[in-house]
């Protein structure tokens, strides 16, 4: 009886490891060839000023550099009135709208033909240009997590009544403050230190994550509480922060591809998660349509809001004084113990000392 008990058991984990094999599929990606595929971006919108597309060709991922700039390439703008808008070459790989007036106007059709020497010959699908939205209001809130607190910035909108849907793209800028140490008040010596500089840093919190919104609701409704910035918080809030939300108006197929590139630039590390493989966008070979290269030509409706936070937003939870002498580090001395950074401002990188006129 226990032999037949122990026969029993084994089968049953026979046909287990069976079914069990039977069910594991493998499945392979075709990532292709990473390395000098064409890339172009850009975006004209219904506001005037300078349009900067990119040309540029990707490097192997293993290489993990910078993308390859492009010269020489002609771009040219044209609408459904075979108008050309062309562009100009102002650094290599980086290409301007001549008109700097030039607004696309709303229900307009606009493509982008593109010629790159000793490549061939491309261009975008046709894109229609939407009509405008407009920020409601935007708030930033303090967010208490455990024992912290993190920033969150929340857009109103109004969305209007349009049959082909209305679909929506934020873009958040940050702009943050920091003033050099007084060396003239610690010391009391105004003649020998000059009053210290004030320093103003331009970054773009949270790249990797696309904000995005897409409706296909027929009827005009209420937009509560969108969240377009989620973050930590840190001693860049010790002073003044303004944040710039610019709100984007896009197309049904901008939205589709905004979205396919934020599952592969947002991984849980899951096997749940999409191959990390190349999102195709929206320009192709005029020789060869079905060879469609990276990149996006994009119209886009633009409203822009902007909000100021002090730190008195994250109370009771203090910031943190970012600019402290440690006299214990002997290879500050030079600094006054300070960090270059804090003793003259001037010292952090992609700082302006211009004051920004929304400031």
């Amino acid at each position: 009886m226990k032999n037949s008990n122990s026969f029993f058991k084994i089968s049953a984990c026979l046909v287990f490891l069976l079914l069990c094999s039977s069910c594991i599929k493998e499945i392979t990606y075709e990532l292709g060839d990473q390395e000098d595929v064409l890339v172009v971006y850009g975006i004209l919108t219904d506001q005037p000023g300078r349009k900067i597309f990119r040309v540029t060709r990707t490097n192997p991922f293993e290489k993990q550099v910078d993308s390859k700039p492009v010269s020489g390439v002609t771009l040219v703008a044209i609408d459904s009135k075979s108008r050309k808008y062309p562009f100009v070459e102002l650094d290599p790989g980086s290409y301007m709208l001549a008109d700097t007036l030039f607004q696309a106007v709303a229900g307009e059709t606009y493509y982008l033909d593109i010629v790159v020497p000793n490549d061939g010959h491309y261009r975008s699908d046709l894109e229609i240009m939407p009509a405008a939205t407009h920020i409601g209001s935007l708030r930033a809130k303090s967010q208490r997590v455990d024992i912290d607190t993190r920033l969150q910035l929340l857009v109103d909108d109004k969305i209007p009544s349009d049959p082909q849907g209305v679909y929506l793209r934020w873009k958040v800028t940050r702009y943050w403050q920091r003033t050099s140490i007084d060396f003239a008040l610690i010391f009391n010596d105004f003649f020998r230190f000059k009053p210290p500089v004030i320093c103003y840093m331009t970054e773009f919190p949270d790249p990797n994550n696309i904000r995005l919104f897409g409706s296909n609701r027929r009827d005009e409704f209420e937009l509560k509480s969108q969240e377009v910035l989620n973050i930590d918080n840190d001693d860049k809030f010790f002073e003044r922060n303004v944040f710039e939300v610019v709100e984007y108006r896009i197309t049904a197929k901008a939205h589709d591809y905004w979205n396919n590139l934020n599952k592969v630039t947002n991984q849980s590390g899951t096997i749940f998660d999409p191959p990390p493989a190349t999102v195709r966008g929206n320009i192709y070979n005029v020789d060869n349509p079905k060879i469609r290269i990276l990149g996006y030509f994009e119209l886009a409706a633009v409203d822009t809001a902007r909000v100021r936070v002090q730190r008195e937003l994250f109370m009771p939870f203090p910031i943190p004084e970012p600019c402290l002498p440690n006299y214990r580090n002997e290879s500050l001395a030079d600094t006054y113990y300070y960090t270059p950074e804090c003793a003259f401002c001037v010292n952090i990188k992609g700082h302006s000392v211009i004051r920004p006129k929304f400031w």
